[in-house]
């Protein structure tokens, strides 16, 4: 990275040549064209500076630099990139001679004619017309001696045109032709850099299985140190200039890297080999840093009762936990290090275990779920609401039915733009205004969303966003009828998902039905002959 900012130092040098700073530089350093690379053969007189600007100029521009030509005075017809992306000599059917190679465009120019014309160049048939740039057009295009040259490299006379007059005035341009832009971009450059380079593996398995261990955050973070290399040993801090000796303070054997505080320094190999299985001692000792972690991290050894992902993650902690208490004097006693840290993954699994139970890891179990007929005298008003985005386009749907499950008027809402709750309650209440209009004063209303029948049964605060469509919905529901708010599972609730999905097909507004839609006549007949569809839900 640091070679492709400095590159771009060195592009404005070339193409700045007025500015006072490249003018200075010029002066100084003799700087010449860029065809010609021995100006930027190292001194010993260069600054550091400048060594570092012709680094870029030699990795980055010299190989990656095409010309527009415009005088033609300075762009070599054979051994720079003007036509095509590469140099025009490699694709002479024969030998150019030496004294060929170096001319220029100018040195091509027909007085008169204003062509440029060369002979004998290989080039791809498919390609040849296609490749000029906007500068050029092809004036003629002759082939030669196709019978006996393959059709994939044809020999190809060919005969360029300007498409204005020569003018001395006007002279050759660089371009990055390396780059995708006709500007010079630091990332281009770094991009021409690194091409042939070996790609770096991913990481992303690695630190997934890090945040993915059963193990307390902070241990966790411990591990996303070491796996970035972060931990301040001896040897980091030798090369950083901070101490002068890299020998580790506890065993005063090896130097304290990251990898022997946590597993090689006697102090802890000794714990390891009681925790570890004979039979895996050899690859466990034996792997580099990385491989030791993840190979570690992602096993599903067993010891004893502890899972070990989790035992691997505590004993890691502590062991760069007890190196530093031993190097800052603060050792405390502990008679069975081994015992201790199984002892503190028993505990982490014991609490994660007791946590999922919190949230709800209890077992569910199989129910058989149907829509309910209303009771004798009664209707029953379900309605729904979807947003797809949440906030994203939203819809919403309801329908009353009578006793036998018969249709007595429905509605498909088109919102907008909206959140899922706020979809539902616009559902609610158009829903109630449709039963109240229709002159029904004993509605059944179901709703699968908890969060909206809690809205409905207790309300909310004057602060909260969906205040004022809750108010609404309450002053139907005040009004002098009853209405039993209950909440439902989605399957007991499918021909209103239906009518909300429908919704989404139609423009913006309302739209009621007097008689069921074609859309959804089917789901209909099934709540009507009881059809249950079956779900497992928490006890």
């Amino acid at each position: 990275m640091n070679r492709a900012l400095i590159s771009k130092v060195g592009w404005r040098l070339l193409n700045n040549v007025d500015s006072l700073w490249a003018r200075v530089l010029r002066s100084k350093y003799k700087v010449g064209e860029i065809q010609d690379r021995a100006w930027l053969t190292p001194k010993g007189t260069w600054s550091s500076t400048w060594r570092s600007i012709c680094v870029g100029l030699r990795e980055v521009i010299s190989g990656g630099v095409s010309w527009v030509p415009g005088d033609g005075q300075q762009t070599r017809f054979w051994l720079d990139s003007w036509l095509i992306p590469e140099p025009l000599l490699g694709w002479a059917s024969g030998q150019v001679p030496q004294g060929e190679q170096g001319k220029v465009l100018a040195d091509y120019w027909i007085e008169g004619a204003a062509t440029v014309h060369a002979s004998d160049l290989h080039y791809h048939a498919s390609n040849s017309e296609s490749s000029l740039p906007p500068r050029f057009q092809t004036a003629h295009l002759e082939n030669r001696d196709s019978e006996t040259i393959p059709s994939d490299s044809r020999r190809f006379r060919f005969r360029f045109r300007f498409r204005s007059e020569k003018r001395s005035s006007t002279g050759d341009s660089m371009l990055p032709s390396s780059f995708r832009s006709q500007f010079y971009i630091v990332r281009s450059a770094y991009a021409l850099l690194s091409q042939e380079e070996t790609p770096l593996p991913s990481m992303d398995r690695f630190f997934d299985r890090i945040w993915r261990v059963m193990a307390p955050e902070r241990v966790r973070y411990f591990l996303w140190l070491v796996g970035h290399q972060a931990i301040m040993s001896n040897v980091e801090r030798v090369r950083r200039h901070l101490g002068d000796t890299a020998v580790c303070q506890v065993c005063k054997g090896a130097d304290e890297s990251i990898i022997h505080i946590l597993r090689d320094c006697p102090a802890m190999e000794g714990i390891w080999r009681r925790l570890v299985p004979p039979r895996e001692r050899q690859y466990f000792f034996a792997k580099s840093i990385m491989e030791w972690l993840f190979d570690n991290l992602g096993s599903r050894k067993e010891q004893g009762s502890e899972d070990w992902p989790t035992l691997f993650s505590v004993a890691v902690w502590w062991s760069w936990k007890w190196r530093c208490m031993n190097v800052f004097g603060e050792s405390g006693k502990c008679r069975d290090r081994v015992r201790f840290l199984k002892d503190m993954a028993a505990e982490v699994t014991n609490a994660h275990a007791l946590a999922r139970g919190n949230q709800g890891g209890q077992p569910r179990v199989e129910r058989i779920i149907s829509w309910k007929r209303p009771r004798e005298g009664w209707v029953k008003l379900s309605t729904d609401g979807a947003s797809r985005g949440n906030p994203g386009p939203a819809a919403a749907g309801g329908v009353v039915r009578g006793e036998d499950g018969t249709w007595l008027g429905g509605f498909a809402l088109r919102i907008g733009i909206c959140s899922a709750p706020l979809a539902e309650l616009w559902g609610v209440y158009y829903g109630l205004l449709i039963a109240w209009e229709k002159g029904y004063r004993r509605v059944e209303l179901e709703v699968d969303s908890e969060l909206v029948v809690g809205f409905l049964r207790s309300g909310v605060s004057d602060a909260h966003p969906l205040a004022f469509l809750v108010r609404m919905c309450h002053g139907f529901i005040s009004r002098d009828w009853l209405v039993r708010v209950t909440h439902v599972y989605r399957e007991a609730n499918r021909l209103a998902d239906g009518l909300a999905n429908y919704a989404f097909t139609l423009q913006l507004g309302i739209l009621s039905f007097d008689y069921c839609p074609d859309v959804v006549h089917s789901i209909m007949l099934a709540d009507i002959n009881g059809t249950a569809v079956p779900r497992f839900i928490r006890l």
